[in-house]
């Protein structure tokens, strides 16, 4: 949950309990109604953080359940307002959270500068969208990480069986700032049994860092792999337009170590937005060191930048293009890399399979990795059903409205799953986009 939800479901504790203040209305029926409240908002916290409905839902099925329980609804008058409301919210639920794959299509039209798609079918391009325009990846950039560490695998530079002390990785984790990945991978490894003496083994590190997007993970193993072997990498397989590595999780603590008593919040957007990419990666790379021998200790901040500062980060996170990533796709699609190294691969980014038996209906093969802020959502597939089709998209955003985003993961799934299976729908969205 965002910190609005929380002070939205705290406040309503809150004037819940305030009336009570006073003696006079310490009546068994308004104590009754107060209890019925505060037990629906426990509700709803539980269900969105154990359960993870989403909030909206949850909200809106909490809020008829206080309708429900308040006995004045049983009124004719109040029946037919309540009954008004809860069609207005139907029908509002129903255009905004019906599967539209459509909704995708049109914002790619719509807006070009901050939208990107690349499709090849059978190593044939299909759809080039602005996909020679550098955006910031977010977590997609792990996809090439994963990489390196699949040919260091293959190398016999690091061993996939050795063990990571947990302790080792919770030095660059940064509570609140990666939607709880990380948590959510370590209590997938207690449940499977798979930490012993506190320790993992690397492989299930970096299906941490791929599964379930952990940025500790991703800053463990950054160090690990190195940076200029990442680099490297991606110069060797010929993605021209990526930007250099560095640390992401450090880069969110630049603010902080800029930040002085003087500086108030504009004077700091200033800097670091004038501040050259290469100095500002230096300064990760330094925090980062810092965080891994301890001279820095991650749990001695607390995260609440706020949005604008937000931006700053995201819009100077890595970059490529979706071309570039549409050939990382094509490489590890078509078995390009050594043997061992493709198995590695392939069993880190093939979670999909995992996860959802169904896929393996559709899918021999089916692989992803997304990547999203507040102002990014991306992803990067491939795919081969069983006929030895190959598909591979990149889909690249940036500079989104909160309403864009929402809409867009929304329907995002759907508008890759109709381009993987629709030859005409591929063909609606390449004369569409050529059209622009």
């Amino acid at each position: 949950m965002t910190i609005f939800a929380w002070i939205g479901l705290l406040g309503i504790i809150l004037f819940t309990l305030l009336p009570f203040i006073q003696k006079e209305n310490r009546t068994q029926e308004k104590i009754r109604g107060a209890i019925i409240t505060i037990l629906i908002v426990i509700g709803i916290i539980i269900a969105v953080i154990i359960f993870h409905v989403n909030f909206l839902f949850a909200f809106i099925v909490g809020a008829i359940a206080m309708i429900l329980f308040d006995k004045k609804t049983y009124t004719k008058k109040r029946l037919m307002i309540y009954g008004a409301i809860i069609l207005v919210i139907g029908i509002v639920g129903y255009v905004v959270l019906r599967d539209n794959p459509d909704y995708v299509l049109n914002h790619l039209k719509d807006h070009p500068e901050t939208s990107s798609l690349y499709v090849a079918e059978n190593s044939k391009e299909i759809v080039a969208y602005q996909s020679d325009v550098v955006r910031p990846l977010a977590s997609t950039v792990k996809m090439l990480i994963a990489v390196e560490y699949a040919m260091q695998i293959d190398e016999g530079t690091l061993n996939k069986d050795q063990y990571v002390s947990l302790n080792d990785l919770s030095r660059y984790y940064y509570k609140g700032t990666d939607g709880n990945a990380h948590e959510e991978w370590l209590k997938a490894m207690e449940s499977a049994g798979k930490v012993a003496n506190n320790q993992v083994t690397l492989h299930d590190v970096a299906k941490g860092m791929i599964t379930y997007s952990s940025n500790a993970n991703t800053e463990y193993l950054i160090d690990l792999i190195g940076i200029s072997s990442i680099n490297e990498r991606a110069k060797l397989l010929g993605l021209t337009q990526h930007e250099d590595i560095y640390p992401i999780v450090s880069a969110l603590l630049i603010p902080d170590y800029l930040k002085n008593e003087t500086k108030d919040e504009k004077k700091l957007i200033e800097e670091l937005e004038k501040m050259p990419i290469e100095t500002y990666r230096d300064i990760a790379k330094e925090l980062s060191g810092k965080l891994k021998d301890g001279t820095l200790k991650i749990e001695d901040y607390m995260f609440n930048m706020p949005l604008d500062l937000q931006r700053v980060w995201s819009d100077r996170l890595i970059g490529a293009s979706a071309n570039d990533y549409g050939k990382l796709l094509a490489v590890i699609s078509n078995n390009e890399l050594p043997s061992i190294a493709n198995q590695t691969i392939r069993d880190l980014l093939e979670w999909p399979m995992e996860i959802n038996e169904g896929n393996h209906e559709r899918f021999a093969h089916l692989g992803a990795k997304g990547g999203s802020t507040a102002f990014i959502l991306n992803d990067a597939l491939y795919a081969e059903d069983h006929n030895g089709k190959k598909i591979e998209i990149v889909f690249l955003t940036d500079n989104l409205s909160r309403w864009q985003q929402l809409q867009l993961a929304l329907n995002l799934n759907s508008f890759e799953s109709k381009l993987l299976g629709s030859d005409n729908y591929r063909l609606k969205v390449q004369k569409k986009l050529s059209e622009s």
